[in-house]
């Protein structure tokens, strides 16, 4: 099977190399030094300020999130929430769930998110903005400038959720002015799922992450920042994770950020310009991130020639759900990939629409 998911996705042989060693003890210093090296390495990337810190968590992308939330803000704020699918709508659950106060702004299918969307919100009290930057079950990718300029002229924390957009797109936290920025394994780290980190700016930390009073042992961040000085954790990390992060972050600095994230978008690109033209399938008109590419069945049928690919070819995309199960597929681009790998899927999509279409 070749994965274009977007999370799993295909790793390299060198990830699977590492994934494949046994796992050591890690209570010494030889794992504090790899977590340290991690964490230096994981701000560096995400460009954030001085005095920012990156948390490494034994959980997905959702438990990084609820954990965000309950250090960071408390039910003297109001939240104003991006809702533009399945995880915008995982940012509302966790506000309800803790009780956070929160408006949210809800994007229909299709909708690209503008100026005009985020100013009704100005002037009614939002002390935080809380966004996806790539809204992984559509693709789209929030124009980060704007989501910046927001919170500065409305004295609002911006909290993002980079989990999709990390390493495919770019950011950099300090010039945007990100309070709290999550990331996870499984996506454009290209590693085994279950690591999750959330990056801290100084400000995020001092004013609000020291001072919070969070009902939970596991995601409380203070001991975390704690024990994370001297390289260690309050519980056990997915060690063998953290061995595999520590081998590709220093892979993409080798490579050097911006040629890594030019290969990214290369991929993307050329997988758009291969699909524009096969009859049946379009693309969709909102802003994309590099990370995937939703494919529109114009007719119907996403989810036979899913069905097709897997049992047909051993290839693996994102299906999806709701109104959009028989309409659209996802395909990845983050992972272990090159253009080869995009004209196989392109030929196997074209074998199966024709085979339709005769049927």
């Amino acid at each position: 099977m070749k994965l274009f998911t977007v999370g799993p996705v295909q790793m390299s042989p060198q990830t699977l190399a590492v994934a494949g060693q046994q796992v050591p003890y890690f209570r010494n210093a030889e794992f504090s030094a790899v977590v340290l090296e991690c964490e230096r390495l994981l701000l560096q990337l995400a460009g954030a300020g001085a005095g920012s810190r990156a948390l490494l968590l034994a959980a997905s992308g959702t438990g990084a999130m609820e954990a965000t939330v309950l250090n960071c803000l408390n039910s003297a704020d109001k939240a104003l929430i991006i809702d533009g699918g399945t995880f915008g709508r995982r940012f509302v659950q966790i506000c309800q769930r803790l009780s956070i106060p929160h408006e949210v702004l809800t994007l229909a299918f299709g909708e690209t998110l503008t100026a005009e969307h985020l100013a009704a919100y100005a002037g009614r009290g939002c002390s935080a903005l809380l966004a996806n930057l790539d809204e992984t079950s559509t693709g789209q990718l929030y124009d980060l400038e704007l989501l910046a300029g927001f919170c500065r002229q409305n004295a609002m924390l911006l909290i993002v959720d980079a989990i999709s957009a990390f390493l495919a797109d770019p950011i950099d936290m300090a010039s945007a002015g990100i309070g709290a920025m999550i990331i996870s394994s499984q996506k454009g780290l290209a590693l085994s799922p279950g690591l999750s980190a959330v990056l801290l700016s100084e400000q995020m930390l001092s004013e609000r992450v020291l001072a919070a009073s969070v009902p939970s042992l596991y995601f409380d961040f203070k001991p975390a920042l704690s024990d994370g000085l001297r390289g260690q954790t309050p519980f056990t990390p997915p060690v063998g994770i953290i061995y595999e992060l520590a081998d590709q972050l220093t892979t993409v600095c080798d490579i050097g950020l911006e040629a890594w994230l030019a290969q990214i978008r290369e991929l993307a690109e050329d997988f758009r310009v291969g699909v524009a033209p096969v009859p049946g399938l379009e693309l969709p008109g909102w802003p994309l991130s590099n990370a995937l590419t939703p494919i529109i069945f114009s007719a119907g049928g996403a989810q036979e020639a899913n069905r097709r690919l897997q049992q047909e070819f051993g290839l693996v995309l994102n299906p999806c759900g709701g109104q959009q199960a028989d309409t659209m597929l996802r395909v990845g681009h983050i992972g272990y990939h090159n253009k080869a790998d995009n004209a196989e899927l392109l030929s196997a999509l074209s074998s199966i629409l024709i085979s339709n279409v005769s049927l």
